[in-house]
């Protein structure tokens, strides 16, 4: 099936653990013939070097810790349409040098996809401080924000500036109705939640993170319509990115109806649907991809 995404260029926020769902993302984009930019942070977080082996919760962290370099030797094998960018989307300045250089190197961003988030220590309503609630949502919800209104801004600046001679309006009952004079402008934005997001016990800043992440969508999904951009949330159940031992596989595997684990493959191809022509009709949607897990 031919998705129409040759020679678009994605943004792929948070691509730094090889097995992650990032680093599939741009590898699958790349397959496609698309322009990929990884922006990652190397995430602070406390992991046992000597327990950092195989699957589980040290070896992700590990991985989270570290650079792009084995993300970008996959995808150099692929396309040399790529750029790599360490920054840290829960500062504004920062995303404006992202956008730049992205524009500099490989165009206009077509596709935005916002994997990046915070990942608190004490998550819990028993210990959580006030700077873990911040720095969560400083880049799971802030960062998603300004990320998205920097796409609009460049991306369809001139035509909402233009609105007298482009733009159509319609006074309704509940607002007011858009339209392009011209027919179809293609733009997807791409955000990214988790399947259990309105009940998360034990990860509250995490999971109301993420559950503001699945409102947001739904309200820009409203506004940037007419413009002829799509904005979804993919929200993954259980998925192997290296922070699965045999203990919790074992311990979540009876919770989910396709009997077997996701992987981030499974999350890429939805997304590659969702950026693609095909997913022209589909806006401000929180799609579970998790094997029935949490519905």
């Amino acid at each position: 099936m031919d998705l129409g995404l040759k020679n678009k260029v994605v943004l792929i926020t948070g691509t730094n653990n090889p097995k992650g769902i990032g680093a599939t993302m741009a590898l699958s984009f790349a397959k496609q013939g698309v322009k990929v930019a990884m922006v990652y942070k190397k995430m602070n977080l406390q992991y046992n070097e000597e327990l950092a082996i195989g699957d589980g919760v040290d070896s992700y962290f590990k991985a989270l810790s570290r650079d792009c370099s084995e993300v970008e030797s996959a995808i150099s094998k692929i396309t040399k349409d790529y750029v790599v960018i360490e920054s840290d989307i829960s500062c504004d300045s920062k995303i404006v040098d992202i956008y730049d250089k992205v524009e500099a190197t490989l165009g206009k961003v077509n596709i935005l996809i916002n994997n990046a988030a915070g990942y608190p220590d004490n998550d819990s309503i028993f210990n959580i401080k006030k700077y873990d609630i911040k720095t969560t949502y400083d880049t799971t919800v802030q960062g998603t924000i300004m990320m998205i209104q920097e796409f609009i801004k460049r991306g369809y600046g001139s035509l909402i500036d233009n609105g007298d001679k482009d733009i159509q309006e319609t006074s309704l009952n509940y607002g007011t109705y858009k339209k392009l004079s011209d027919n179809y402008h293609y733009g997807r934005i791409i955000n990214f939640s988790t399947d259990s997001a309105q009940v998360m016990a034990g990860q509250i800043a995490y999971g109301s993170s993420k559950a503001a992440v699945e409102a947001l969508t739904r309200s820009i999904a409203m506004e940037v319509g007419y413009l002829g951009v799509t904005v979804n949330t993919i929200a993954p159940g259980p998925i192997q990115t290296g922070w699965m031992d045999k203990e919790i596989i074992e311990h979540v595997l009876p919770q989910i109806p396709m009997a077997r684990i996701g992987t981030p493959q499974d999350i890429a191809d939805t997304v590659l649907f969702l950026a693609s022509e095909k997913a022209s009709w589909v806006t401000g949607q929180v799609i579970k991809v998790s094997g029935g897990h949490a519905l």
